[in-house]
């Protein structure tokens, strides 16, 4: 999980210094605006195959830029962190109860085109397809009384593909909200069959070895800042 850790730190430090403004002095005309936005959202990422770690979907965080090409087309990079989570309590018969906590990671690195179509001067219905690289982990952790044994789920990281249809509404002359949604083709499975010693995957799980089928909606709403 510690690659995941680092990831996640360098998008909540990129959202820092990307927010970091030198102030305009007092009297003067605004500069002309880049080519160039960035964005930041909130998302949930629905997976029903995430119902095999009794988990219904992803909560997660988005950092996104733009760059114009043209009044009307714009390339579109994303860089994403989504996590989902669950625990729960299991007694077995002459072993005593059981406490099993569950996590599965993703960070999307996404990149696309997107259209855009002015909807007068406030709105802009924009999409688009795209491709990204999907990076995977998980780990299952079985604590009983003061033992605890963390299992590492190894999950592939994979290639996948993706496309977006979203709204912008224009609050200022350089700062937007957005809303989207966005269906992610992709799916992943274990490098190598899951068993635990001592049966932990009947215990928590089935043996997992099959492909996992990450597809689904992602719904996104965020700030859009031109610079």
């Amino acid at each position: 999980m510690n690659k995941m850790l680092c990831l996640m730190a360098g998008l909540l430090f990129a959202v820092t210094v990307a927010g970091a403004e030198d102030p305009v002095p007092t009297g003067a005309a605004p500069a002309p605006l880049s080519r160039f936005s960035l964005g930041v959202h909130l998302s949930y990422w629905n997976v029903p195959d995430l119902d095999e770690f009794d988990l219904r979907g992803a909560f997660g965080l988005g950092l996104s830029g733009q760059y114009r090409l043209h009044r009307n087309l714009a390339l579109d990079l994303r860089f994403s962190g989504f996590a989902a989570g669950d625990s729960y309590d299991l007694y077995r018969p002459e072993q005593g109860w059981y406490k099993i906590y569950t996590d599965v990671v993703t960070v999307p690195l996404e990149a696309g085109l997107l259209a855009c179509l002015p909807l007068g001067e406030s709105f802009t219905l924009y999409g688009g397809p795209g491709m990204g690289y999907y990076i995977f982990d998980g780990e299952i952790r079985i604590e009983q009384g003061p033992w605890e044994t963390t299992y590492d789920l190894d999950l592939k990281d994979k290639g996948g593909y993706y496309v977006l249809l979203g709204v912008r509404a224009q609050l200022a002359r350089n700062a937007a909200v957005y809303l989207e949604g966005k269906y992610t083709w992709v799916e992943t499975s274990p490098k190598h069959e899951f068993t635990c010693p001592g049966g932990c995957d009947q215990l928590a799980h089935k043996p997992i070895d099959q492909d996992l089928d990450f597809s689904g909606l992602a719904i996104n709403c965020g700030m859009l800042f031109t610079f």
